[in-house]
């Protein structure tokens, strides 16, 4: 079961075009982790529209926030990131409060390339390396991270490879190596690529798979096609509803429901299904890892609900 081969790492990323759903996705296994005893951290890099909205919890930030009993969630700012990293590395606040007052120290920060993916990364790293009490237990279980979309994904975590290779000494060349270390272990990290049945979603994820597995050497755990359309009628209620359309069929069903309405939401439905099962195809012929399909949930606004009937699914996948 591909759950129980997360629940083994202690790092899963989760990678896939923008609007796919991988915050909704990464809720979901996030609440199965916690609600199986693991102490469990939802990650996010400066998201606009955090997933503690679908947990019924208030927005978090770069701080751990328990919103679930085991289950916590943060949300990273690249520049927060960066100004605790000054504040360490200097360690006297009123040296460190010039720096970061500096119109130069702005400048450098908005222009030097992969500074910020970097940042992000090894505050990744400091996460999962962080130990608590005597006996210095992990304090996290599991962290999910919810990476940046495909197109600005593969750069983000492309940045420790590029700097491990520039940097041959120091510390930003020492610290890279340690976080490409940490994602290339297959013990440890696990990437999730996440699609929709639509063509770019499907053409992005195997393209990032080819990447981030051929380049990047990270070990990739699965494949979610997530708001998949299911089959809500057999084969002759499908040949009834196109039966009917092309007779021209009139009247009402209800009251309120004209005929012609029904059967062209119905074939909607027919041909979104048909989609989703053809994606699906292409999926599975272009990847050899384990791959989940949840369904599409017809809901105005996501919730704790929905969030638990995706991880039902993706639990029994």
């Amino acid at each position: 079961m591909i759950v129980e081969r997360l629940l083994q790492r202690r790092l899963v990323i989760l990678s896939g075009k923008g609007g796919v759903g991988k915050s909704t996705v990464g809720a979901a296994l996030a609440l199965i982790a916690a609600e199986q005893g693991r102490r469990t951290l939802l990650l996010e890099v400066d998201a606009p529209l955090e997933a503690a909205r679908y947990l019924e919890a208030p927005p978090s930030g770069p701080e751990p926030v328990e919103v679930r009993p085991n289950l916590f969630t943060a949300n990273l700012d690249p520049r927060g990131v960066m100004d605790e990293y000054v504040r360490h590395a200097v360690r006297i606040e009123l040296l460190a409060r010039r720096i970061l007052e500096s119109p130069i120290y702005d400048r450098f920060f908005s222009s030097a390339p992969g500074l910020k993916e970097l940042m992000l990364l090894g505050k990744v790293m400091i996460l999962e390396e962080e130990a608590s009490g005597f006996a210095r237990r992990p304090r996290w279980d599991l962290i999910v991270l919810d990476a940046p979309a495909t197109g600005h994904g593969l750069s983000f975590l492309r940045v420790p490879l590029v700097a491990s290779q520039a940097i041959p000494v120091g510390p930003v060349g020492t610290n890279a190596r340690r976080i490409l270390k940490l994602l290339r272990n297959p013990k440890k990290t696990a990437l999730v690529l996440v699609a929709i049945p639509e063509e770019m979603a499907v053409v992005e994820a195997r393209f990032f798979h080819t990447l981030a597995v051929d380049e990047l050497g990270l070990d990739c755990a699965g494949v979610v096609l997530n708001a998949a359309y299911e089959r809500r009628f057999s084969d002759a209620e499908e040949a009834q509803v196109l039966r009917l359309t092309r007779d021209g069929a009139s009247g009402r069903l209800a009251r309120d429901v004209e005929l012609d309405s029904a059967l062209l939401a119905a074939r909607r439905h027919i041909r979104r299904r048909k989609l989703s099962r053809f994606y699906e195809g292409r999926l599975r012929r272009g990847l050899k890892e384990p791959l989940v399909t949840l369904p599409f949930l017809y809901a105005e606004r996501f919730g704790l609900a929905e969030i638990r009937t995706l991880a039902e699914r993706l639990a029994a996948a």
